[in-house]
């Protein structure tokens, strides 16, 4: 009886090495720790978690307390945790505005198709952290990107293929000899009333639309986004997204339903329209938004 009571010992003592082994790793998850020191990071908290819009994911925690088996024993149940977290992160898709304030979920009440695609989204998120409690409880972290798949789901039919670009737009005569061609598009925004959403609009003081689905082809929408979002603008000049010599332009104020459409100058709209490439940097989305940091992630929420 004794060396079986040692077996049953040394099981446990190793099982409860392991388990805090797990935890350690867990918890320092490359990729959770990356969000985490990210300052210039864009994100939004929800009522279920958080999107960020600098790296284009969604993050939310689902929770569980131990089950109790047949033989009245609790047990840890991550499945159930994992069922929480599933939920929640539809619950967060669901909330993100498309533009104005139409939202993911009112887009999706309106096919099935979509809502069964976005719970396979949810099903196929990645678990970036899964801890257990001495009293058995378990969180569970899990993690999709809002690029790609979800977006070709939500993204509006206006946002279709465009034709190539003749090249021979971008020797057009309006390029000065000697000048450099702009690679991209920043927009500072930092002092408007702006909450990021998937699909932005700029127009001039005049009403004239500058960036929308017009310039835009689908195919680079849904894998890199209409737009990046950063809160940094030494960030925002260095990013690969915009080149290395982006137009700089700034905001004047916000407009449409929930200030999803950004107004420009009619000076830097000129500016604009005076770029040939853009044609070209718009049609591929090379376009950021620097905006304030002010909706930092908050604990979620039961």
């Amino acid at each position: 009886m004794i060396p079986v009571l040692h077996a049953i010992g040394r099981t446990r003592l190793m099982r409860g090495i392991c388990l805090a082994c797990f935890c350690i790793m867990t918890l320092t998850d490359p990729v959770l720790s990356e969000t985490a020191t990210a300052s210039h990071h864009c994100r939004t908290s929800l009522d279920m978690g958080t999107i960020n819009w600098t790296n284009g994911t969604a993050t939310v925690t689902g929770r569980a307390g131990p089950r109790i088996t047949p033989a009245n024993i609790p047990e840890a149940d991550p499945g159930a945790a994992r069922a929480d977290a599933n939920r929640r992160l539809i619950d967060l898709l669901m909330q993100i505005r498309i533009y104005n304030d139409l939202t993911v979920g009112q887009y999706a009440a309106q096919n099935d198709a979509i809502m069964a695609g976005i719970e396979k989204t949810a099903r196929d998120a990645v678990i970036i952290r899964q801890y257990y409690t001495s009293a058995l409880d378990v969180e569970l972290t899990v993690q999709i990107r809002i690029l790609g798949g979800f977006l070709q789901l939500v993204l509006p039919d206006d946002i279709r293929q465009i034709p190539k670009i003749n090249p021979d737009v971008l020797t057009d005569a309006r390029i000065e000899p000697g000048k450099t061609p702009y690679t991209g598009l920043i927009l500072d925004i930092r002092k408007l009333d702006f909450e990021p959403v998937l699909y932005p609009v700029i127009v001039s003081e005049q009403g004239q639309t500058i960036y929308s689905a017009v310039f835009i082809s689908r195919e680079f929408a849904v894998q890199q986004g209409v737009c990046n979002y950063v809160c940094d603008m030494d960030n925002a000049r260095i990013d690969p997204r915009v080149g290395s010599h982006p137009l700089v332009i700034k905001g004047l104020r916000t407009s449409g339903k929930k200030n999803t459409v950004i107004v420009i100058s009619t000076a830097d709209a000129k500016q604009i329209e005076q770029a040939t490439e853009r044609h070209q940097f718009m049609k591929q989305c090379r376009v950021m938004f620097i905006t304030e940091n002010s909706n930092q992630p908050t604990p979620f929420k039961d």
